[in-house]
This record gives C-alpha cells, structure tokens and sequence, in this order.
C-alpha cells in the first residue's frame, strides 16, 4: 500500500502551518519559561532610598521606612530589600525618643525598631551607590547583601523620598541625581536583563519632572507632584517639633491598610484614592513601552510576594497598621469623596491606548488563560491551532489514501 497525498497546494498549505505551529511553539515556550516560574511572584525585590539627611528631614526617612514595612508585610523578604537611609534621626541629639521614629504623632508604631535591616547608611546613601545597585556594576568587595540580585524574572519596586526640583533630587544634601542619569540606569537595566517590569514612586517635589526622561521598556511610574508644585508634609508633632510624614505616602499608606498578598486591587484602584484636596498636589503616572494598563497591574505585583515570612519577635504593631492612626479610615474617607476625578497632566502621561484593537489583541495574547495553569492565551491559541493541523493533516491523509 502506497500514500499518494499529492503536491497540491492543500498539502502545501497544511505542511506549513505545521511548520508554523512547531516554531512558534518553540519559540513560546523560551519565552515563556521564565514567565511561568515568576507567576506567583517569588523574584520581586524593592529598592527604597530615602535621600535627606539632618533632623528637619525627619519625615523623609519615616517615608521610607513605612513602605518598607509595607513591602515587608506583604511577604518580600529583608534579602530582596535594599535599604538606603541616612540613618541619623533615631540617634540625633535632638530626639527625645532615642532609637525610635514615629509616623504619627500617637507614637504607636515604632517604624524604626521593628526588625529593620539597614543596607547603606549614612554617608553610604550617594547617587553612584544608588546607580550602581540599579545597574549592578558594583565594586567586586561589594557584598550580597547590598546587591540587587534580579534578573528578567524579577518585578522591581523602586521608591525615592527626599528633597528635589526640575529635574533632580538631592542625595545627603551634597549632591544630586538628575532625571537623565535615572533614565540611563533604567535603560542599563533594561539592556541587562535586570528586570521583567519596574515600578518607580518618587515622592518630592516637581516629582514628575525626574521621570519624564524614562524610557526604558516595562517601567511604571509615579509621582506624588508635577512641575513647579510641592510635595507637602503632614502630622505636626509637637513633642518632636516637626512633620512626621509627608502626605502622598500618607495617603498610600492609607490604601494599603486592607490589602494583603491575596489582594486583587490593582493600580488604579490606587490611583482613585490619591486625592488633590489632600495632597494639594497632582499625582502622575507614567507606563513607558508597556502592554498593560493601570486597571490590569495588582499591586502585589510589585509590593509583595509569595514568601512565606515569620520574624522571631512576638507580633507589635506592624502587624496591624502601618501607621499609628486608628481614625485614618474615616478621615481618609471625607477626603475621598469631597474630591473629584484625580487629576493628571497630559504633558507628563503616555497615551493610555494609542491602538486600540491592536493593543487589546496584545494584551490578550499576553493574558494567562482561565485555565489556572500559567498558561498564557497566546500558548492556548497556538497549542489549539497545532491540534487542528495536525487533524486536519490526518484527515487529508486518510482521504488521498483511500483515494489512492
């Protein structure tokens, strides 16, 4: 018996989307293989800078280490956390409650001694310090455990508290970091393969102005002020004579008061709470060369993971609250909703969907499938499409057979 399947263009026709579909499917499953080990999030990392140094400052460390509990809380481990903090407030001469920082004038919430771990201190918190823990190019006596250690599997959570202006922030008063700089280090990471998607929050004044260069793939952006506007402080406290928080990160802090690493709340549910009337300033956002909108980024995404953490110290207060504020739900709340749509400046935010059709069939593809397995929509249509060929074929040869 002989198969005389034949030269026509059916045969062709059917041979090449085989073809097709094999190399695809190789080439899905390279891609993909690095995707489907980050689908429950267990590279991310965070690097969380505060920049000012001297006792006025006193807020812009709070900031910092607020989110540190926050990203902490939601399982990222102290070996994926860089931590850069001057350092000098908990032991100043002028605080009168030695080896503590508060971010609320309750005093409830020790942000300071709460198992933190320091990785630059003082003097240590420079812009090439900072560069090269973006980069990677460290001094090879540099050790570990003040590396960022990701790779194209990772989510990186980068956030900026100090003082700035058009287009910089200062380090340690001494120097500054220029927007260009930081959208060279991003460029740099994006080239090396240091991250899968980046999220960078700055909160200082003329925020936005630092990230407008960016424009490395897959970075988010944010930030707590536009051009020529102030990032104001909040919670006067008079036993310590100053600020204790500044108010965007307030306001973020009061989000996260009810998520934890099941949550599904994404970006812009994030964006809906930051309100002007509170703030008295215009948070903007930025997604630079990404597929995704604020609506389809959980913020566990960037701010937790999987890791299971347990510290040894018996449960305090982070446990509960990242702030010490017990009436920061309603108050929050009346501000909430006095305030209207957030604002944003259009010089400053990419186009949300330039293509519509086009970018909806991306993001599709991009999507997992509700199979629960890891598996993108795109490997679904590919995989399905190889199964119809490939009967498709069968069946051709089965009917030139009997043909024959």
């Amino acid at each position: 018996m002989s198969w005389n399947i034949g030269r026509g263009p059916a045969s062709f026709f059917i041979a090449y989307i085989c073809l097709m579909w094999i190399s695809n499917s190789v080439g899905v499953n390279s891609l993909t293989s690095t995707e489907r080990s980050t689908s429950r999030h267990e590279s991310n990392w965070a690097v969380l800078v505060s920049t000012s140094r001297f006792w006025l400052n006193y807020r812009h460390i709070v900031n910092t280490m607020s989110i540190y509990h926050v990203v902490k809380r939601l399982g990222i481990p102290d070996s994926n956390i860089i931590l850069m903090i001057p350092d000098d407030m908990a032991c100043n001469a002028r605080n009168p409650l030695p080896a503590q920082l508060f971010n609320n004038e309750s005093h409830l919430l020790d942000v300071y001694g709460q198992d933190v771990e320091v990785d630059y201190r003082g003097y240590e918190v420079t812009v090439s310090n900072f560069l090269q823990v973006l980069t990677g190019r460290h001094d090879s006596n540099v050790p570990r455990s003040k590396r960022l250690i990701s790779d194209a599997s990772s989510n990186v959570l980068v956030y900026l508290s100090g003082h700035g202006g058009n287009e910089f922030i200062k380090f340690n008063d001494v120097e500054e970091l220029l927007a260009q700089d930081l959208a060279d280090a991003l460029a740099q990471m994006a080239e090396k393969g240091r991250y899968r998607e980046l999220l960078m929050i700055v909160e200082t004044c003329e925020a936005a102005t630092l990230l407008q260069r960016v424009s490395a793939p897959n970075v988010i952006t944010i930030a707590s002020s536009q051009k020529e506007q102030q990032s104001l402080s909040f919670k006067s406290d008079p036993e310590l004579g100053l600020s204790l928080i500044d108010r965007f990160t307030y306001q973020t802090l009061a989000f996260f008061e009810s998520i934890d690493i099941k949550s599904m709340a994404t970006l812009a549910d994030l964006f809906g709470t930051y309100s002007y009337e509170f703030m008295q300033s215009h948070f903007s956002y930025r997604m630079t060369n990404a597929t995704r909108r604020p609506r389809d980024v959980k913020l566990t995404n960037f701010w937790g993971s999987v890791a299971d953490v347990r510290t040894t110290t018996d449960r305090g207060p982070q446990d509960n609250m990242y702030h010490g504020d017990a009436q920061l739900g309603r108050y929050m709340a009346a501000y909430v909703e006095e305030d209207g749509p957030w604002d944003i400046d259009c010089m400053l935010l990419q186009a949300d969907m330039p293509n519509e059709p086009k970018t909806l069939l991306k993001n599709f593809r991009s999507t997992s499938s509700p199979s629960g397995w890891g598996v993108r929509n795109q490997e679904a249509i590919y995989a399905w499409s190889g199964f119809v060929a490939l009967c498709c074929l069968a069946l051709y040869i089965i009917i030139a057979t009997r043909n024959a």
